[in-house]
């Protein structure tokens, strides 16, 4: 695997220090970013970054993430955005507000993060 570079964009950008991209066109992340809360996970977490049409396709499958833009950056940050809209949407709801579906993800988030962090 090799290291992606470090970004250099101003906050509430994506930082994509921690994404890794391996031999099989996907990206590795431990954390996902949004405005200035960064959600710290467990274990790193696969996504898929596609170019096709013009446009930067990001997917996450363990948590049926997906994002795109012509922008490289903006796709990224809309994967943060969406990864924020979950966690902060179910990570606290009791089950009886939930479907299993979402009592699902959110435990699967629970288990996933290890905390969320000001920056």
């Amino acid at each position: 695997m090799s290291r992606i570079r470090r970004s250099t964009l101003t906050t509430g950008r994506p930082d994509i220090d921690d994404w890794q991209l391996n031999h099989r066109h996907t990206v590795l992340t431990s954390s996902f970013h949004f405005n200035d809360r960064r959600f710290i996970l467990r274990e790193p977490v696969i996504c898929s970054p596609e170019y096709r049409n013009n446009l930067w396709v990001y997917e996450c499958p363990r948590y049926g993430l997906h994002a795109f833009s012509e922008d490289r950056q903006e796709a990224l940050r809309q994967l943060g955005e969406e990864f924020a809209f979950l966690y902060e949407g179910l990570i606290d709801e009791p089950d009886e507000k939930l479907t299993p579906d979402a009592i699902e993800l959110r435990d699967l988030l629970k288990a996933d993060s290890v905390r969320v962090e000001e920056i």
